[in-house]
């Protein structure tokens, strides 16, 4: 991935293209898509669609798919279905887009000599990121095609949707995308096999997800609608347990599965025609041509941050559980402060109020060892009155015998 595609310029922005590029500088004919986003990169629109947009979007879906990790991992949640392929997808929604930005940071808040930083995250860190789209990517397909399971055979989703399967798939992915980014690393200076690289990683990551999710979505709209139906549900009458299921497949879950599952198509769509063209044409000359793949490479990179920054808002609109478990989780962190106050103080005033109980009992018990003290000498004293008697008594024997 060149300099250019790592810190796309902000091509649909609403200055105008004059404002940067005056028709006397470049011919319409002889301008190329790189140097058109290379004089927008340093407008003021570049900075505020790449340096300031795309940062906070990505900061907002951070913030949202760790709020998601929290609440997946709730005991609420646990055995919810699909949960561990959902808190894989939220871990590889925070890879990705944090490593996709990194260019843009260094490109707007670094220093002006950044050029072999961000040739460094380039060539090292962006096939991480290639690495974590390849997953996000099959993980909404083997989401899609687990519910797709559920809805047609109910009675076998236990057996082949269950939680050990899940951690299947998901070994199973990170083993394949760990693969997919090998050999960016060992073809880094070749500039042959990394093109074809870029055509075989385009068909894994992009183009195949992008095809079975169609289809699969299309397959679970089609059947959700037809088996849910009054006409088929009256074929297992004498089946109410499986009638039961076949209903519940049509839950809140589908229904968020096939939201996921859309915004997928619809945000993979722009990278992957201008996939498809930057294989072609990597870079197309005049100002249509340019001004076309720029607007390609704007929205893809921005469609491809939206998708990895929605899920968590999905699952809050769509999933019941999903939108209780945050609220309790928020409001006993919002109120955990409020709460240690509260129990500090009731915990003063019964202390206060047992001090109070025990005042008068206390100095009760004060008066009555200060009487008892006062009528009952202490045995030494006793003792000693004792000894002093005997020998006053001693004494007077003595002298009534002298006399």
């Amino acid at each position: 991935m060149s300099t250019n595609v790592s810190t796309t310029s902000s091509i649909l922005s609403t200055l105008s293209v004059s404002d940067y590029i005056s028709s006397n500088t470049f011919d319409n004919e002889t301008i190329c898509a790189d140097e058109l986003i290379n004089e927008l990169l340093e407008g003021t629109s570049g900075r505020v669609i790449w340096g300031i947009v795309q940062i906070i979007l990505m900061l907002s879906g951070n913030i949202g798919n760790i709020l998601t990790l929290i609440v997946l991992n709730r005991r609420l949640m646990r055995k919810g279905g699909v949960n561990n392929l959902l808190q894989g997808l939220a871990i590889s929604d925070i890879v990705a887009p944090t490593l996709a930005c990194i260019p843009h940071i260094i490109y707007y808040y670094g220093s002006s000599t950044n050029d072999n930083l961000i040739n460094f995250v380039n060539l090292y860190l962006m096939p991480i990121a290639t690495g974590a789209t390849f997953c996000s990517n099959w993980i909404v397909v083997t989401i899609t095609s687990f519910r797709l399971m559920i809805v047609v055979k109910p009675l076998y989703s236990q057996v082949y949707c269950s939680s050990r399967n899940e951690k299947k798939a998901l070994i199973i992915i990170s083993i394949f995308s760990i693969l997919s980014i090998v050999p960016y690393y060992y073809y880094r200076s070749h500039i042959n096999a990394l093109n074809v690289l870029k055509v075989i990683s385009a068909i894994l990551s992009i183009l195949g997800p992008w095809v079975i999710c169609v289809i699969l979505w299309i397959l679970l709209i089609r059947i959700v609608s037809r088996k849910i139906g009054l006409k088929k549900s009256k074929q297992f009458t004498l089946h109410s347990q499986i009638v039961a299921q076949r209903l519940k497949s049509k839950s809140k879950i589908t229904k968020m599965v096939l939201i996921i599952c859309f915004f997928n198509i619809i945000c993979q769509l722009p990278v992957l025609i201008l996939t498809i063209l930057g294989l072609s044409n990597g870079n197309p000359c005049g100002y249509i041509s340019a001004m076309i793949f720029g607007c390609l490479l704007f929205v893809s990179n921005l469609l491809l941050i939206v998708n990895h920054s929605i899920n968590f808002f999905i699952y809050s609109l769509t999933n019941r559980k999903f939108r209780y478990t945050l609220k309790i989780m928020c409001r006993r962190c919002c109120c955990c402060c409020y709460n240690h106050q509260i129990r500090q103080q009731k915990m003063m005033m019964i202390m206060n109020y047992d001090e109070q109980r025990k005042a008068p009992y206390q100095q009760r018990y004060n008066d009555d060892t200060c009487s008892s003290s006062k009528t009952r000498p202490s045995p030494r004293l006793l003792i000693t009155i004792h000894i002093n008697n005997k020998s006053e008594q001693n004494q007077f024997k003595t002298r009534h015998d002298d006399l």
